[in-house]
Order: C-alpha cells, then sequence, then structure tokens
C-alpha cells in the first residue's frame, strides 16, 4: 500500500473534562449520565447528531430485555428511567410481553421522540454534548491515555480527559490505545452479519392479528388467539418456508433472514422489520460498511413487497424510513482483566465484582449457515464483572457495551442494548469514584461501587434488593422449540 507522510501539526486541546464518554449509544447514555450525576464534569462526544446509537441511528427495535422468566425486572437503574420517561412522552408502552424469542419482556419504541428524551436527560444531568464528531487516535504514556484526538467540521482537535469511557461500540479507543482484542469466532474470526432495520407505516392490525389466526402454523410456536389478543403490541416471527420459496423464486435475496421478524411500535399502524441480512461485514472497515449499506438497502424493497403480498394488514403499507446506518452486532472484544464464558451466563453466575446484570438468551445469528442459536432464554439471570471492563494495561479507561472482554459466545447475550445501558451506568459511577479519591479504574472500592449502584435502583445478585414482578410478564413458552422461526434453543424444546 502506498503512503503519504503529513506535516507535523499542532493540535488544539479543546477541553480537559474529568470524564470523557466516546459514544452515545445506550452504554454512553448510562455512562454519561451516571458520572455527571456523580458531581463530575462529563463530556460525551457522538458522530451522528443525537444520541441513542443502535437505539435511534440503526432503529434497532424493541428494546430487550428487561425481564427474566419470572417476570423480575433485573434491568433497572438509568434505564428503567429512560424507559419511563418514554411512557409519559408516549414513546413507549414500557414492558410487553414477547411472542418471538422466549424472552419474558419486550420494550418497543418510537425512536424519533427517543431522541430528543436522550437529550432532555443528559442536559439535566449537567453532561456537555458534542454531535458530529470522530474518535481518530489516542495517545497513551505509563499506562494512561492522555489524550483522545478527535475530528469533526472544525478541523483536528484533542479532548485531554482524567478519565475515559470507551461506548464506541467497537472499542476504538482502547484500539488506538493499543490494547489487544479479538473479533468474532475464536478459529476463523467470523463475525455475526449485518441487518438493517426498517419502518412500515400503513398495515392495519386487526386485520394482521385475523391473518395470524387464521395462520397460525406458519408462526412460531403456533400462538393461540389469546395470545395474539392480548398482545399489547404484535411481536410476529415465523414464515421459514415461505421464505425460503421467495429465495428461490428470486423475490427475496439469498442472503435475507430465514424468517420474518417484526414487531408493532408505539405509533397507529407502524411496524420495524428485522429481516434484511449481509455476511461477511467487518464493522469495523469502510468498505465493508459501505457494501453493506448498498446491499441491505436493496433487500428493504424486496422484504416489503414479500409482506405486502403474503401477510394480511401489509397490503396499502408503505416504506417510512430505514436506519441512518446499518446495525452491526459484532465487532472487536477487547482483552480484559476478566473474560466473561458463556458458561457463566448459561449458569447465572454471580461475581464478587459484579456491576449489572443480564438475562438475554445467547443470541447468535450464525456468520455461516442460516439456522440462528438462541441458548437459554429467560433461564438464568447472570452478573458481569467490572474486571471486564477493564482493559490491559490502562489505568483510566473503561470500556461498556459491546465490545467488553468476553468470549464470542456470551457476547452472543451481553451486547444487547438494554445490558449495555446497565454497564455503561456502572462504569460511569466507577470512573467518577476514581476520579474522586485520585486512583486508577482498577483501586476503586468495589463494595463501594456496587452499594451505589443498588442505591441507585440497579439490581444485583446476591443483595437484599426486593423483587419487582409484573404477573403478565411471566415466561410462557415452555414448549417453545423455534421451528417456524429457524432458530434452534435446547433449553425449550417440544416434548
Amino acid at each position: 500500500m502506498e503512503h503519504i507522510i503529513e506535516k507535523q501539526r499542532e493540535i488544539p486541546i479543546i477541553a480537559r473534562p474529568d470524564v470523557l464518554v466516546a459514544g452515545g449509544g445506550p452504554a454512553g447514555i448510562g455512562a454519561a449520565i451516571a458520572a455527571a450525576r456523580s458531581g463530575v464534569k462529563t463530556m460525551l462526544i457522538e458522530r451522528y447528531g443525537f444520541p441513542g446509537g443502535n437505539l435511534t441511528t440503526a432503529m434497532v427495535n424493541p428494546f430487550f430485555t428487561f425481564h427474566d422468566e419470572n417476570g423480575n425486572q433485573v434491568i433497572r437503574g438509568i434505564a428503567e428511567e429512560f424507559v419511563d420517561r418514554m411512557k409519559q412522552g408516549g414513546a413507549s408502552l414500557g414492558h410487553v410481553a414477547d411472542l418471538t424469542f422466549d424472552n419474558a419482556s419486550m420494550t418497543p419504541f418510537d425512536a424519533e421522540r427517543a431522541k430528543i428524551i436522550l437529550i432532555e436527560m443528559l442536559e439535566e444531568a449537567g453532561v456537555e454534548l458534542l454531535f458530529h464528531t470522530w474518535i481518530v487516535d489516542a495517545n497513551v504514556a505509563n499506562g494512561v491515555v492522555g489524550s483522545v484526538i478527535i475530528e469533526n467540521k472544525s478541523g483536528r482537535q484533542a479532548i485531554c480527559p482524567k478519565y475515559i469511557v470507551d461506548c464506541t461500540g467497537d472499542a476504538d479507543v482502547a484500539a488506538f490505545s493499543g490494547v489487544p482484542f479479538a473479533k468474532g469466532k475464536d478459529e476463523d474470526g467470523s463475525m455475526q452479519p449485518a441487518t438493517l432495520y426498517f419502518r412500515v407505516g400503513g398495515a392495519d392490525v386487526e386485520q394482521l392479528r385475523n391473518w395470524m389466526k387464521k395462520n397460525r402454523n406458519i408462526l412460531k410456536d403456533s400462538p393461540s388467539d389469546e395470545q395474539i389478543d392480548k398482545q399489547k403490541a404484535i411481536a410476529f416471527l415465523g414464515m421459514n418456508q415461505m421464505v425460503q420459496e421467495a429465495k428461490d423464486s428470486g423475490m427475496l435475496h439469498s442472503e435475507v433472514a430465514p424468517r420474518i421478524l417484526m414487531y408493532e411500535l408505539p405509533i397507529p399502524g407502524v411496524f420495524c422489520v428485522n429481516t434484511t441480512r449481509i455476511q461477511n461485514i467487518d464493522g469495523t472497515k469502510t468498505a465493508d460498511i459501505t457494501r453493506a449499506e448498498v446491499a441491505l438497502r436493496k433487500q428493504v424493497l424486496e422484504v416489503h413487497a414479500f409482506l405486502q403480498k403474503y401477510i394480511g394488514g401489509f397490503e396499502s403499507s408503505y416504506i417510512l424510513d430505514s436506519g441512518i446506518q446499518v446495525g452491526i452486532r459484532e465487532t472487536r472484544r477487547i482483552a480484559g482483566d476478566y473474560v466473561l464464558t458463556e458458561q457463566e451466563v448459561l449458569n447465572s453466575a454471580s461475581f464478587e465484582d459484579g456491576i449489572a446484570c443480564g438475562t438475554f438468551a445467547i443470541d447468535i445469528h450464525p456468520p455461516h449457515g442460516k439456522k440462528q442459536i438462541f441458548t437459554g432464554s429467560g433461564k438464568s439471570v447472570y452478573e458481569i464483572p467490572y474486571r471486564c471492563l477493564i482493559p490491559k494495561n490502562l489505568k483510566n479507561l473503561l470500556v461498556a457495551g459491546r465490545p467488553i472482554s468476553a468470549t464470542h459466545i456470551a457476547h452472543g447475550s451481553i451486547r444487547v442494548m438494554a445490558t449495555c445501558t446497565a454497564m455503561g451506568q456502572a462504569a460511569g459511577v466507577a470512573v467518577a469514584m476514581a476520579c474522586h479519591n485520585k486512583c486508577g479504574t482498577r483501586e476503586i472500592n468495589i463494595k463501594q461501587l456496587r452499594k451505589e449502584l443498588v442505591e441507585q435502583g440497579q439490581y444485583l445478585l446476591n443483595e437484599n434488593i426486593g423483587e419487582m414482578v409484573d404477573p403478565d410478564l411471566i415466561l410462557d413458552s415452555e414448549n417453545s422449540d423455534g421451528r417456524q422461526a429457524e432458530h434452534y434453543n435446547p433449553f425449550r424444546t417440544k416434548k
């Protein structure tokens, strides 16, 4: 590869915050709000013109998942505060039952109104915002990230924080700082495929319910009339044989997901669709992302034509919009002080330094092959150790969100947005504690960190925390096998 050499230049320092949060997605929202509320000067930088990350830019919907199979809410804190604000503002119905992937609950929301609510929450906490900004480098000395280099319309600039929480989703700050990382499967580095969400308007919801009752045999687990009628927001999954036939005929691209998956939103007649798919995409490579954007926007038209032709209630529907960017499920995973494993996820592991809980299944859209792996859904509540957020060899950087230190398979559970928000909140509190105590991120008092998180409403294992059980969200799918959805769940098989 040919190279050019840039001239040496001085880069202006534009800010010296106590805490810099890089990335305004679910983890970044939790981290920035928590740090600012803890009394430290906090700055959030985000590459788009609004916060939310996959919640808003990629239109990933619904918000998964807040409850275990017994209906007990295990994601609380700032994530739940955000849901409450959305309910108050008409942007969400809150937590409702899910008939798709054996989760006890799902939380559909209106991404457009969510943007404003998140901005308000960040402003109220006192977070300084800087949008339309990319991180392009970092400078490290003696294990301390002394500055990050950013670029935006104002040019190339520097920010010199005392502590950093990397919530970029791709561990960009950690990678620029020399932290070792892995990508994808151990054997070949292949990663989960990318998907472009899109929204459809003009659907006739009652007609769809009637169609589902008449065609229950092609939907996952053949839902009963009662299950279909009592759904506050329709969750639709199935039609794998019809999808395959459409691929064979050329109506759908061969890489489209092997099932139709869509969710009703809190807007009359509007659904979000999660069915486009493309393999062999590395979300840290611009050429790959470009290829995904081009291919998936073409798939959107194909999938919508399929909905109009085959699903009752969608005959007169229309495409409202699609994600500002393609949704990336997996890229880097840092080498941290501890590696969370799939066995720990499935066996409800707790840790002395546990800082957030998860209960979403191990959900892997396979890099090769068609069948989606969905293991142990709702069967366990596990903790994420603080050590998984600490990159090797650095003293003032934490990573929160999907790139934490975990195996490829465990990552299939921890990567979802509700869990990432909880991780971000913990990271924000942790760096604020380090700032107040003028110590490294490894030197904070873990018992005090857990105590503070509980006082903020977070749920942790082995603490005296009352249950918040919603009887309407107790998981009722013991006989689920996913045959009409092309997913495999060994914990839930037909008897």
